[in-house]
């Protein structure tokens, strides 16, 4: 790709692994900076208090011309933008070697089939823009059927899926060799526990591969990378072996390509370039490809005591409480029928131990921790065919999993507006006869008093994250409802579901 003016104003370059760009425009250096935020301890408070850096998504080199910007290939139409509403003029160079002499090869739309709903339209739209980029599609919208459609439209590419986890590595295989996938191609799985242990060497092979064994792949001759939940790929050490992918078509596809603590979701961008083509949660549901979801927010009066952080606040008032077990078990009890299969997330041993000896042993505990492997597939099959109704669960369910029969989810965990929370409510949208919508129930702390009196206290971590909580399921979409009683609660679940 080569774009020239007169008097050109900034000079980009492709290469195979890297995008150079001289000079550094004002603009250019203002879209790749960003604040990334973290939480830290404070060792004077022993609070663990949000920080803000400034950090810089490029990299300064000194050349000949001058101090040149080094950084991610994804950011080209970023810098792009940034030279066009800045008024400057600019040319792009693609120096990347490829084994295609003339262009990436067109996908072949016509071998594409087995869409429902508007899968068709929002793939294509993307396949179109014949570049790397991303594919945004709510939980439960058929994320699989859009990857496994990618790959047919380009028959001839060697091809490495890639997902967080092993479970979902399990079920993405299950997927691509099963009834509805692709027969003709081989297909390998990569990860812990799997039989193979090397990339498919077909020229058009298919490699299914956790990120984290991603360096057992040939980046370098790999066609066509396609990524499951995208977000999970920014840490360090996965954007080094992403790096090695270096003249792959890279696409990203996620129920949330925003939303991240630290603020690095420009990140995804780099790697795999712009949002191609999305599906809101609010379009899916109009066109019925996904079941509608409310959100009941239970209020809970918390005393104010002090707590030695963050940490020791959670413990107190919500893991190792027996009120807040006691509160969960009437919920599980007088307000979710028995028949409704019920996903309440954890977030420690001692929790799950403390809430299944006060809910009752008719719940089921799953966690890393507390499951060998056998156990684990064994409790993950129970709760796909519906006969586990209670289980109290980490994130180990957050993705990568379909269980199809349940309704309801109880948050027991907490949290601000990260990813996870995010996603933990796509658990229940999958549409299912006489379901009328998915119920999540969460937890918003409160406390009497001016709020100005109790600032610097650890406890008020749990009132602002359950108020980013409830702002992050607004902007989603979510319906929102409050009770502040356990009464009350279950009015609205049966206003709800009857």
């Amino acid at each position: 790709m080569e774009r020239t003016r007169d008097n050109v104003g900034c000079q980009i370059y492709v290469y195979d692994d890297v995008l150079l760009f001289y000079p550094i425009l004002p603009a250019i250096e203002k879209k790749l900076t960003i604040s990334e935020k973290s939480l830290e301890l404070n060792y004077r408070t022993h609070l663990r208090e949000v920080r803000y850096r400034k950090r810089e998504l490029f990299n300064k080199v000194k050349r000949e011309k001058g101090i040149v910007g080094v950084t991610y290939q994804g950011f080209l139409q970023k810098i792009i933008t940034a030279c066009v509403t800045s008024g400057s003029t600019f040319a792009v160079k693609d120096l990347r070697v490829s084994k295609y002499s003339s262009a990436f090869p067109k996908p072949k739309l016509d071998l594409m089939h087995g869409f429902r709903f508007s899968q068709q339209s929002l793939i294509t739209d993307a396949l179109n823009k014949d570049m790397s980029g991303l594919i945004g599609a709510p939980t439960r919208y058929g994320k699989t059927t859009l990857m496994v459609n990618t790959i047919r439209a380009f028959p001839t590419l060697r091809t490495v899926v890639a997902a967080p986890g092993v479970d979902l590595c399990n079920q993405l295989y299950d997927d691509i060799t099963g009834p509805r996938g692709i027969k003709t191609r081989e297909v390998k799985l990569l990860c812990s526990g799997s039989k193979h242990k090397q990339q498919s060497q077909e020229p058009n092979g298919i490699t299914i591969c956790s990120v984290d064994s991603l360096f057992k792949c040939d980046g370098g001759d790999t066609d066509l990378l396609l990524a499951d939940e995208p977000h999970e790929f920014v840490t360090d050490k996965r954007l080094d072996m992403l790096a090695d992918f270096t003249k792959a078509r890279r696409y990203g596809f996620g129920a949330t390509l925003t939303g991240r603590f630290d603020n690095r979701d420009i990140i995804i961008e780099g790697i795999f370039g712009p949002v191609l083509a999305e599906r809101t949660y609010k379009e899916a549901v109009k066109e019925g490809a996904i079941c509608p979801i409310n959100v009941l927010f239970l209020d809970i009066e918390i005393e104010p005591r002090h707590y030695r952080d963050r940490d020791a606040a959670y413990k107190g008032l919500l893991f190792r409480n027996k009120i807040m077990a006691t509160i969960a078990k009437r919920i599980c009890h007088e307000v979710v029928p028995d028949d409704y299969q019920t996903l309440l997330f954890i977030k420690e041993e001692k929790q799950a131990d403390l809430y299944l000896d006060i809910i009752g042993h008719e719940a089921t505990v799953a966690m890393a921790k507390k499951m060998t492997k056998a156990q684990r597939e064994e409790i993950t099959e129970k709760m796909r065919n519906g006969t586990i109704k209670r289980c109290l669960c980490t994130d180990i369910y957050v993705q990568g999993v379909t269980f199809p029969d349940s309704k309801v989810l109880i948050n027991l965990e907490g949290g601000g507006n990260n990813t996870s929370a995010i996603q933990k409510p796509g658990r229940l949208a999958q549409i299912r006869p006489n379901k009328k919508c998915g119920i999540l129930i969460d937890f918003n702390f409160v406390f009497p008093g001016i709020e100005a009196d109790y600032k610097g206290e650890a406890w008020t971590a749990l009132v602002a994250d359950s108020r980013a909580r409830e702002k992050a399921y607004t902007e989603k979409g979510y319906g929102i409802y409050h009770a502040d009683t356990i009464d009350k609660l279950k009015s609205l679940f049966d206003s709800l579901t009857k």
